[in-house]
């Protein structure tokens, strides 16, 4: 005896045979919504939970530092000690703000200033001997042998790699996998 999802099923490949999309489209959702639901049998958690070595409980949890009264006020003491230092935050910026004058930040942009310019120069002559450096290695590197030779062991590398690549490739299988 055929099950109506082979009815719904043959329908939608006729439908598809003879191009009507729109036919096609709901007998499709229709072979979709005739499926049972998808869901993991009674005891599918308890299971695994078994294999994995694992025994599943209905007791409570163990108890816990954090669910203590006693933890929970000792840490909203340093809390409660923010929140009333910050009463004390207004005048205290005052102060430190009166020990700083106008001049003084001045002067310590200035002398900030000073010491980025000096240090840029600095670079700027690090620089100028790397570019020495990189000149006095480049130039041989300009010559043909020398360009030949290079190229002749940039192929010879791309070999090797290639034939190494192919021999770790070729050794490998699922066998040596443990199950």
């Amino acid at each position: 005896m055929r099950s109506p999802r082979h009815d719904i099923l043959d329908q939608w490949l006729r439908a598809e045979q003879a191009d009507r999309a729109d036919e096609a489209e709901a007998a499709l959702a229709a072979l979709f919504a005739a499926l049972p639901p998808l869901e993991p049998p009674a005891g599918f958690a308890d299971r695994v939970l078994l294999r994995a070595g694992l025994t599943p409980s209905a007791e409570p949890a163990p108890w816990s530092l954090w669910t203590s009264l006693w933890v929970r006020g000792l840490l909203a003491l340093p809390l409660l000690a923010i929140g009333i230092s910050a009463l004390w935050l207004p005048p205290t910026v005052h102060a430190l703000a009166r020990l700083l004058s106008v001049s003084d930040l001045v002067r310590w942009w200035t002398a900030s200033l000073v010491g980025a310019c000096r240090w840029l120069g600095s670079f700027a002559g690090l620089w100028d001997f790397f570019l020495t450096v990189g000149r006095a290695l480049a130039t041989p590197l300009e010559t043909p042998a020398v360009a030949l030779a290079m190229v002749s062991c940039l192929l010879v590398s791309m070999i090797a790699f290639r034939f190494l690549r192919d021999l770790i490739t070729h050794d490998r299988s699922w066998i040596h996998v443990d199950r």
